[in-house]
């Protein structure tokens, strides 16, 4: 596969507005002469078309490697990022043990909003039974505007706001839930689950396209 432009995809969906999802199978393709093999590196992927999107962060990072096999009169470059990505901690999550992907951060469009970011929009996933203590607790209030996104309040006026993607895992960001009390934080850790690589919800559709949310009564 020859690709001749390499144009960031600064969004979540395709063209067709169809749902883009984080992909790392190997692939491998020619540009500028070089043939690239990503590694791992994650990239965005249509499943409702096959077609494939590089987001800003997997641009940079392939054009870096391209410049630096040239520069070696090398005719391949083999880009295995993933690792990188997942490794130590961001800035803002110091002292905190939540499970995060930095991966999830840096490729899915929308999360970055300064450079060098302190990570505050990282997607913590959660068992979905996470909502029901947060529902009967004297502490603070859920108030669920759609069926798959809604918001925490507590008594101290933190308000954190939260999704349910199609998997049915509850997501928060690691930024909002930082704010919480260290009881709180307790509780969340019992709950937390490993990265799930998948934010569509309305949540995502509010907290980074800006959609307003009707507000549920039940």
């Amino acid at each position: 596969m020859e690709i001749e432009q390499l144009i960031p995809h600064d969004s979540y969906f395709d063209n067709a507005n169809n749902p883009l999802h984080l992909c790392s199978d190997r692939l491998t393709f020619r540009h500028g002469g070089v043939k690239v093999t990503l590694n791992k590196l994650p990239y965005l992927k249509s499943n409702a078309t096959g077609e494939i999107f590089f987001p800003p962060a997997a641009v940079k990072i392939i054009q870096t490697e391209i410049e630096h096999a040239k520069s070696n009169n090398k005719e391949s470059a083999n880009i295995n990022w993933f690792g990188r990505f997942n490794r130590g901690k961001l800035p803002i999550a110091e002292g905190a043990h939540f499970k995060y992907s930095m991966v999830e951060h840096f490729f899915i469009p929308g999360l970055v909003r300064c450079i060098p970011s302190d990570g505050y929009l990282t997607p913590v996933y959660f068992n979905q039974d996470v909502l029901i203590k947060f529902e009967h607790s004297k502490n603070c209030e859920l108030h669920r505007s759609t069926p798959s996104a809604g918001l925490i309040t507590t008594k101290q006026g933190i308000e954190v706001a939260y999704g349910i993607n199609s998997a049915g895992s509850v997501i928060m960001w690691l930024g909002d839930i930082l704010r919480l009390s260290e009881n709180e934080h307790l509780y969340l850790y019992s709950e937390n689950i490993d990265p799930q690589y998948n934010l569509h919800s309305d949540f995502y559709r509010n907290q980074i396209l800006g959609e307003w949310l009707g507000q549920n009564d039940s």
